[in-house]
């Protein structure tokens, strides 16, 4: 509460208990209504209102605080200021300017592609879930978008970029896909962070995706065969583990590693949902690929393509 007060937020109300969401992680999650003016004291009156719903905790009032509203944080900047206070090691690995270019060229690609797949990826979603996996997806893009025009990027950093992808994906993404792939980066990134090489390696990637995924594993309890993006995910990480000796990869090598990760999507088609929606609804859900594995293999060919053509 208190950090809230120093945000401006003036708290009214708070409810506290323990919560069973579709992402049963391990952690906690915080959520701020703001109160509508003229809708203030009704929606208060229907939050203070007895129930006869099982385990729903009571609305207890906080010490009444002298602030006010004043201003309406954005998330993706309220998560890098306190994300910036966390001390981590200064990265030595470093992209060189045409490879950072490759960089720039691979995230447009994926903006635009992201972009003109929302609706299939949504349909995708519609079968099991919330029909969303597109918008949050297309809600990132747009924000990676924002940050490149506005050059809040580093690019040439690794572990710069990874950790802002991260922030990105916990503050546009939302729900399980979101969770998932902030998890994911912040891990990532802090790997690279640790790493003592100047150039970025196959072996230096290669480390930072496992520790992504462990992280993914730990905290979100999200396994292989779970029918979630990581079954997409991970494919294309062992892929290059396999290949860690190496420098850098052939155009060959890229598309490869598409091909990979494109068949590792359609096994999701036989697996049954354990983590999202997907895994407590009624439906046919074998009959259609986990959205967030698509979307996950999107990702993976725009950046696959780039590189290919660039590639010896």
């Amino acid at each position: 509460i208190e950090n809230l007060e120093q945000q401006h937020l003036h708290v009214k109300r708070v409810i506290c208990g323990e919560m069973m969401t579709s992402f049963n992680m391990k952690g906690f999650s915080l959520t701020v209504l703001k109160l509508a003016t003229d809708m203030s004291s009704t929606i208060l009156n229907l939050l203070d209102a007895p129930t006869d719903a099982f385990a729903w905790p009571k609305a207890i009032s906080p010490t009444q605080s002298a602030s006010s509203i004043q201003a309406e944080p954005d998330s993706l900047e309220f998560n890098e200021k306190f994300s910036s206070q966390i001390v981590i090691s200064t990265s030595h690995i470093s992209l060189n300017p045409s490879t950072a270019e490759l960089v720039n060229q691979a995230l447009q690609a994926i903006i635009k592609r992201l972009h003109n797949e929302v609706d299939e990826l949504n349909r995708l979603d519609a079968v099991s879930g919330d029909a969303d996996t597109g918008t949050a997806f297309m809600r990132a893009a747009d924000a990676i978008a924002s940050d490149l025009a506005n050059k809040k990027f580093v690019l040439h950093r690794p572990s710069s970029l990874f950790r802002r992808l991260g922030l990105i994906a916990e503050s546009r993404m939302g729900g399980t896909c979101g969770a998932i792939c902030g998890l994911f980066f912040a891990a990532a990134a802090k790997q690279l962070s640790l790493s003592n090489q100047s150039a970025i390696l196959i072996e230096s990637l290669s480390d930072a995706f496992e520790a992504g995924i462990q992280s993914v594993e730990s905290y979100a309890r999200v396994q292989p065969g779970d029918k979630s993006l990581l079954d997409a995910l991970i494919p294309a990480i062992d892929f290059i583990k396999a290949k860690r000796t190496k420098e850098s990869f052939t155009s060959q090598d890229w598309k490869e590693l598409a091909l990979v990760t494109e068949r590792a999507v359609q096994q999701t088609k036989t697996m049954t949902a354990k983590v999202g929606r997907a895994s407590y609804t009624t439906s046919v859900d074998s009959v259609v690929v986990d959205p967030g594995a698509r979307a996950i293999a999107i990702i993976i060919q725009e950046v696959c393509d780039t590189f290919a053509k660039a590639s010896i």
